[in-house]
Order: structure tokens, then sequence, then C-alpha cells
């Protein structure tokens, strides 16, 4: 998923402030909120920051914008959406580092959750995993290590969803039995695991995982 493909997404309305097309196209690997002044150190290369903007104010607004922004390029950061609740709208200082450091900047509306914007990034993240360009380099190679080592479905969970920030995802049987969770996501009922997997309404998605390619219906795993 490109910096692109979020904005051309109609229903986040997301406001395009500042940016270079060429800046549009790079890859997104993930999505950090935070309002810190200085966010560098939890952010990680090439991913979307979303902030609201509590840490600005006007009096000495040009330098915490400067400070901020510095920290995201310094990080890597692929592009910022500002939330325009706090403020009313982005505020310029904001807009004008951004583009001294070549950091795309849009506003995200007062009604739009910042929940939406991180499940519209992974859930499209997810849905390419098929064209192998979902996950960054480093992790496509962790999980290949694991798999090579034969490694418990829990560690190869774990690694694949790491990046995520804390996105909870299971690996489920047929039947609901839950083989494997991310850290921190909550037990899954087995009837609502059983439901997720024949597709019912469980607020999430479902894939087949080919854990072993003869099995039957009943041997399959699911993420």
């Amino acid at each position: 998923m490109h910096v692109e493909h979020l904005l051309e997404d109609e229903s986040l309305g997301l406001r395009l402030l500042w940016a270079e097309d060429a800046l549009l196209r790079r890859e997104i690997s993930g999505v950090t909120v935070t309002d810190l002044e200085d966010p560098a150190r939890f952010v990680r290369p090439d991913e979307v920051v979303l902030s609201g903007l509590v840490w600005w104010s006007a009096d000495e607004g040009r330098d915490k914008a400067e400070r901020f922004v510095t920290g995201l390029k310094d990080a890597g950061a692929v592009a910022l959406l500002a939330g325009e609740e706090t403020h009313g709208a982005v505020p310029s200082d904001l807009v004008e580092a951004c583009a001294r450091h070549g950091l795309p900047v849009a506003g995200v509306p007062a009604h739009v959750l910042f929940r939406a914007i991180t499940d519209s990034v992974y859930l499209r993240q997810w849905g390419e995993l098929g064209r192998g360009r979902a996950l960054p380099e480093h992790v496509r190679g962790r999980l290949n290590r694991l798999v090579a080592q034969d490694a418990d479905p829990a560690l190869v969970l774990a690694a694949a969803f790491a990046h995520l920030d804390a996105v909870p995802a299971y690996v489920l049987t047929a039947t609901g039995r839950t083989v494997a969770a991310t850290p921190g996501a909550e037990p899954l009922p087995a009837r609502v695991a059983a439901a997720a997997v024949l597709g019912g309404d469980s607020g999430g998605a479902t894939a087949p995982v080919e854990a072993d390619a003869a099995a039957g219906p009943y041997g399959r795993w699911w993420l």
C-alpha cells in the first residue's frame, strides 16, 4: 500500500495539504499514533504517523512544528496525518515544516476516527499478501527463517504482526480452536472463532492458511 492509496480512500476524507508526487508513491509499512513533541524514538521506517496535535500551541508554534517534523524525518516516516479536531485546522506552521523537510502531510477531519485509518492500512496490507508486497522486507525475511526452522505457529504469528501495533490476530481451526494468537489478543470463544471461519459477522477478516495442503476442511487452519 502506498501513501496515495490511503489518500484516495473516500471514506476517510483525508485532505492533502502538501506533497510531491514521488513521495506519494512510497510504500507504507505500518501506522503509529503519537502526540509526543519528539516522536522519533517511537516511529519506525516507512510508517504513516497519526497525530491529534495536542503537543502544538500557538506560542512557539513554529519551533514545536520544526522539532516534531524533524523527529518524523529522522525516524523515516512516509507521511503525517494531522487531526483537525484539536485546533480546528492543521496549523500552517506544521504544513510549512513538512514542506521544508519533504514530508507529505494531510488533514484528518474531526469526525474521522484514527482507528478507521489504521484499519484501512492494515486490512489493505493483508489483502495484498498474495502479491508479496504487503510486508516490509525485514519482516518477510524473519518469517521465512521461522518457517524454515519449523517454528511454533505462535512465534510465526507474532513475528508477522509485530509491526502492526498490537493488532489482534488468531490462527484457528474450522471447529473454533485457537492454534495461536498474537501477544495481548483477548481469548476468542470457540463459537465466535468458528463463526469467523465460516464467514459470519466476526468484525474481522479470515483467510485460509495452508499448513498442510492435503488436509481436509477440518484439518485446515485459518488466519
